[in-house]
């Protein structure tokens, strides 16, 4: 099964109307409601999409993410290992994409405008959906500037 989200994050800052708005809004920060929602179903494709705000691209386009670096200062594995019976997971090639892709620094709440494509919390759902071994993960970032 293939199955599509947008962060709550994103969703807040999109008009009612916008097409993402149909889509699955997860809140990424709260690890039972992603571990819920991926554990119920067969997912065999799972595309993520979060916000960004960047000049690269023109507002309201997307970009494929090909690799995330995690600055939001948690991880949603972190104290559920047990149960989720992981010890480590490596998130190397964790995406699937095609050419263009580029690296997001996921920042949490507060886009990092630093940053050439900030994030809010698109690591933490690939993160779990690695360790539930979910085998095409795809990601996505709205430029909302």
């Amino acid at each position: 099964m293939k199955l599509s989200v947008i962060t709550e994050q994103l969703s807040k800052q999109l008009p009612k109307e916008n097409g993402l708005q149909k889509l699955t809004i997860v809140n990424p920060d709260n690890f039972e409601s992603i571990y819920k929602l991926l554990d119920s179903h067969n997912i065999t494709e799972l595309n993520i999409t979060d916000a960004t705000s960047t000049k690269k691209i023109a507002a309201g386009n997307t970009v494929q993410v090909k690799d995330h670096i995690n600055k939001t200062g948690s991880s949603p594995l972190i104290g559920n290992q047990i149960f989720l019976e992981i010890d480590f997971i490596d998130i190397t090639g964790a995406y699937s994409f095609d050419k263009n892709a580029i690296i997001t620094v996921c920042c949490g709440e507060t886009l990092n405008k630093q940053y050439e494509y900030p994030s809010h919390f698109l690591c933490h759902i690939t993160m779990l959906a690695r360790a539930l071994k979910i085998p095409i993960i795809k990601g996505l970032l709205y430029n909302i500037l």
